[in-house]
């Protein structure tokens, strides 16, 4: 029975890779085709449009993960019923409270392997994606590190900006003053908390530490609350900073979350892209089962195509709708509890419900 059980997982997984590949190459020829258009632009070339597509493939597989799983589910189980080995399998004591165990520890792993990818790999993607980006078109003027901070020069100053919040206000700012003679390199160090665009190329630093490197000493003391710094850096120049929820992990989302409460900013998308994330991976879970409520395993053939189909309409409905739902909490100011978990919930239900009903 063991040998049985691992033969059907590994059909599972053989026909869910497949899926996803070919999920994440359409995504990819798609965003091959929208950013073809910047090719030529500054720095940015072909190689330059490879790149930044092959930094983001962790973000497409991600994404289409729950309707890959749905997808390869459902041709692994389908090939299965089609074959007669679904029959075998009943005759030698495969039981369908089995199967459907053999389909949660399958989604399960989905569910693992989809959250390892959105917390680590996918945040990174995005970053080092963006800098591919943004150097390639602004890098005389700028450079945005794999990190996601920007250098840039402004005048006789060196300066590091962290991110930028939604209102504009640029956080964790670091600019280096430089000496005119240049084999005397740095002779200030000045750290704000953050910065606001004031008018006239005018910006206040809040909570500025400045340190001055002299020959034999460095003298460090903190400045006025607020300190005004004359910069031409165009703040437009600047809105890439600006992070979107997507791109980060709950951990970090967390803690900007935290952030901008404490300085009294809007928090709501932010906090459906939180709860989103935490949830968006037992999606896999669900769409396992709704797969086998979809799979004729003991249907006749004839209604194998349309069932397959509508299968697949519905996990590309659950794709969208959790942005949908994304969409409308923030927009209407919902919970942002409901954006993640409805979506889930529901379908967790649709599929429960429908396993009761196929099993009678």
């Amino acid at each position: 029975m063991k040998q049985l059980e691992r033969y059907i997982l590994l059909r599972l997984a053989v026909t869910t890779l497949l899926a996803l590949v070919v999920f994440v190459v359409l995504y990819a020829v798609f965003d091959l085709i929208a950013e073809s258009d910047a090719v030529g632009k500054g720095n940015y070339s072909v190689a330059t449009l490879f790149q930044y597509i092959g930094l983001r493939l962790p973000v497409y597989a991600y994404e289409i993960a729950p309707v890959a799983v749905l997808i390869g589910s459902l041709i692994a189980l389908t090939s299965i019923s089609s074959n007669s080995e679904y029959a075998v399998m009943r005759t030698a004591g495969l039981s369908l409270r089995r199967m459907v165990q053999l389909l949660i520890i399958f989604a399960l792993i989905c569910a693992a392997v989809s959250a390892f990818i959105g917390e680590w790999l996918m945040p990174k993607a995005y970053q080092q994606s963006r800098a591919v980006e943004y150097n390639a078109r602004y890098g005389e003027d700028a450079t945005l590190n794999h990190s996601g901070a920007l250098w840039f020069k402004s005048g006789q100053d060196m300066v590091q900006v962290e991110s930028m919040m939604p209102d504009g206000t640029l956080r964790n700012i670091m600019r280096f003053q430089m000496a005119d003679n240049p084999e005397k390199g740095v002779v200030v160090l000045e750290q704000a908390e953050s910065a606001q665009y004031q008018q006239n190329d005018q910006w206040q630093l809040f909570n500025v530490q400045r340190s001055t490197l002299e020959d034999t000493q460095v003298q460090s003391f903190r400045q006025p609350e607020k300190v005004i710094w004359k910069s031409k850096i165009d703040p437009n120049l600047l809105r890439t900073l600006i992070v979107e929820p997507q791109e980060m992990s709950i951990f970090a989302l967390s803690e900007y979350i935290q952030y901008l409460k404490e300085n009294k900013q809007r928090t709501s998308t932010y906090e459906v892209g939180f709860w989103r994330k935490i949830f968006y991976p037992f999606g896999s879970l669900a769409m396992a089962i709704i797969a086998l409520v979809f799979t004729p395993l003991i249907a006749r053939h004839a209604n194998m195509g349309w069932r397959i189909f509508l299968g697949m309409c519905f996990g590309v409905a659950f794709h969208f709708a959790g942005r949908f739902f994304s969409f409308y909490a923030d927009l209407f100011h919902l919970p942002p509890l409901w954006a993640g978990f409805l979506p889930v919930f529901i379908l967790t239900l649709l599929a429960i419900f429908g396993v009761w009903r196929w099993a009678k």
